[in-house]
This record gives structure tokens, C-alpha cells and sequence, in this order.
């Protein structure tokens, strides 16, 4: 089956001497399947997302779209022929028309009989029918994000970009947004590539999640694989609150300060490696005995998220159900109940198994 993106070594800098913002990029995107772009400010997400739409040129590599190139040596399509559809961060919408002129602005090339028809899919798709002739004035932001969503769809692109189309929305509407967009991309069964900087929108939306790094793709994979499975340290970082403690390799498993994990490793025994926890993988209960002590209890609603400090100096995270109440300064006694194998680095940050 024909890709209906396909990145092959893609390089742009934005000036000689410069380090590129995209660097030796390859990605592929199927037909039908949601990509998240995932990564720091600065990470080359939003570049990406330019040099597959035509608003920026690659330096060297090749940019395919349904098997057809739209950017490598001697080709360069132009936006406008490269059946893409974009949904911007402020929507973009013009505010001198409305819902249904809005929509139709894209659909070029058709008989007035089937834009019409066009328009009245997209307003059933997005959930929007019987509000075609109001302006973008009159619409709320989620309702706003819909029109943008429903232009970029109406032409059946190739692919659609979306790039942080969530972040001019307040906390409430944009989980419902986000619901409402990752319902509408599915039931359309359009490709989409879709930049955030949010790790839970990003597991949330992609079927797959694409983890970038200084121009560099760190690991691409579903949201269960980028999160339990990080190739390295750096993902492990960035996608939530992690922590960090050494770790020795023995014949009954990894011996840390929390204990004894009891995960096997295909390394020799007194190798030392890093192992990442998450506030979920560790449990705590009061213990005066204990030099381990709670330095902080942060109320989040219906979990609290304690920070406690190790005998050797070191913090770990646990997050707790919100009817336990530890003060700070109590001792307490830390393990680890993951229910999983933990993630495990070498001196260079890269997973170990």
C-alpha cells in the first residue's frame, strides 16, 4: 500500500553555518493513520510540518505524497498542488464569511452541485449542520476549530497538517475539542500529521507517536511503545515525570536504593545501568524509622504527588491516592510495585534490555 506521506532523509537549516532544524528526518505516515509529532520547542516539528505543505524547501532529501515526490532534486510542487489540508493554530478562518462559504473556500475545480454537496458532508462530519450561515464571530473556539478542521477535510487531501490546533483553547474546551477532533479524523479516515508539545495530546491523538529531538526523529511507535519502552533517556524524560536512580545487575535482577527489582537483564552481573521510574511505579507508607522522608505533598484533586528524598540525597516522585495524607518531614518507607519491567539505560542513555 502506497504511503500517503513518505520523509526520506530530509534536511533544512535556515542559514549557512547554522545547525540544521531538520536533520537526515525519514517518516512515514499510511494511509488513514494519525501521526502526533511530539517534541521540545525548537525540536523541528513545526519545520516538518512547513516542508510537507510547500511553505518551506528541504536543503537535500525527498518529500512523497500518495508515491508522487513534491520536493527533491529538480521538483518542487507548489501548497496548492500538493492535496494537502492544513488547520492552523489560530484556525485561520476569514471572517467575512461564513460557516458554509468558509468550507467551500478550498473546493476548487468542482461543479457548484457537488461543492454544495461537499459542504453539507463536511457540516455532517464535523457536527455543525444547521449552523452554516453563521460568521466565525458568532461560533465558540471549539465550534471555530470544527470550520477549520471541515475546510481542511472537504477537498479529501492527501493528508491533513495540523499544527498545535488545540493551544488557543482553555483547559475544559480543549479535552472536548481534542475528543471531538481525534473522532472526526478517524470517522474520516484522512492521514494526518499533527504537532503538539503536549505529551497526553500527543498519546491521546496519534495512532503513532514521533518523538523529536534537535531535528532528530529520538523514536517513533504507538503511544504504549513510546511510553513503556523509551529507546532513551531523553524520551523517558520528556514524555511525563520520570525519575532516575543507578542500578547494579545481579542474578535475581537490578539492585537499586528502592530495592531489588526483579527483572532479569541479558547483561553480565555487576554491570551498572540507570533505571527509570514514573510517581505511579512507587509506593510509600509512613515509617519514623525510615531516613527516606516526604519533603512535599502537592494536592492535584484526586491523587497527591509526593517528592521524597532518598538517604543519599536523590528525589523520587510517588503519586498516591489523595486520601493518604503524609506531612512533609515524615519518614516513610519507599518500593517499588510497577507491575512491569522498568526502563534500563547504559552510560550513553540508550535502552538496555
Amino acid at each position: 500500500m502506497t504511503a500517503a506521506v513518505e520523509i526520506e532523509r530530509v534536511t533544512k537549516s535556515y542559514g549557512r553555518g547554522l545547525p540544521p532544524v531538520v536533520d537526515d528526518l525519514s517518516l512515514v505516515v499510511a494511509p488513514g493513520e494519525v501521526v502526533a509529532l511530539l517534541g521540545p520547542s525548537g525540536s523541528g516539528k513545526t519545520t516538518l510540518l512547513r516542508l510537507v505543505a510547500g511553505f518551506a524547501v528541504p536543503d537535500s532529501g525527498v518529500v512523497r505524497l500518495a508515491g508522487s515526490v513534491v520536493a527533491g532534486p529538480g521538483t518542487l510542487l507548489p501548497p496548492e498542488r500538493r492535496g494537502v489540508g492544513m488547520v492552523f493554530q489560530d484556525y485561520a478562518l476569514f471572517p467575512h464569511l461564513d460557516v458554509r462559504r468558509n468550507i467551500a473556500f478550498g473546493l476548487t475545480g468542482v461543479s457548484p452541485r457537488e461543492r454544495e454537496q461537499k459542504v453539507r458532508d463536511s457540516l455532517v462530519l464535523v457536527g455543525l449542520r444547521g449552523l452554516e450561515d453563521r460568521y466565525p464571530h458568532q461560533l465558540s473556539g471549539g465550534q471555530q476549530q470544527r470550520v477549520a478542521l471541515a475546510r481542511a477535510l472537504a477537498p479529501e487531501p492527501v493528508v491533513v497538517l495540523l499544527d498545535e490546533p488545540f493551544s488557543g483553547l482553555d483547559a475544559g474546551l480543549r479535552a472536548k475539542v481534542r475528543d471531538d477532533v481525534a473522532s472526526i479524523l478517524h470517522a474520516s479516515g484522512a492521514s494526518a500529521l499533527f504537532v503538539t508539545h503536549d505529551q497526553d495530546e500527543a498519546l491521546f491523538m496519534g495512532d503513532r507517536v514521533a518523538v523529536l529531538n534537535g531535528g532528530h526523529l529520538e523514536q517513533i511507535g504507538t503511544a504504549d511503545q513510546v511510553y513503556h519502552l523509551p529507546a532513551n533517556r531523553f524520551v523517558a524524560e520528556f514524555m511525563g515525570t520520570t525519575d532516575f536512580l543507578p542500578g547494579m545487575v545481579t542474578a535475581d535482577g537490578i539492585l537499586t536504593e528502592l530495592g531489588l527489582l526483579a527483572q532479569r537483564m541479558g547483561l553480565p552481573e555487576g554491570v551498572t545501568v540507570t533505571v527509570a521510574f514514573r510517581p505511579d511505579d512507587v509506593r510509600l507508607e509512613p515509617d519514623p524509622s525510615s531516613p527516606a522522608r516526604v519533603t512535599l505533598r502537592h494536592f492535584e484533586g484526586t491523587v497527591a504527588l509526593y517528592h521524597v528524598t532518598l538517604p543519599s540525597g536523590q528525589s523520587v516522585h510517588s503519586l498516591q491516592s489523595h486520601t493518604l495524607m503524609v506531612p512533609p518531614g515524615t519518614g516513610v518507607r519507599v518500593w517499588v510495585d510497577a507491575g512491569h519491567d522498568l526502563p534500563c539505560f547504559d552510560p550513553e542513555g540508550q535502552a538496555v534490555t
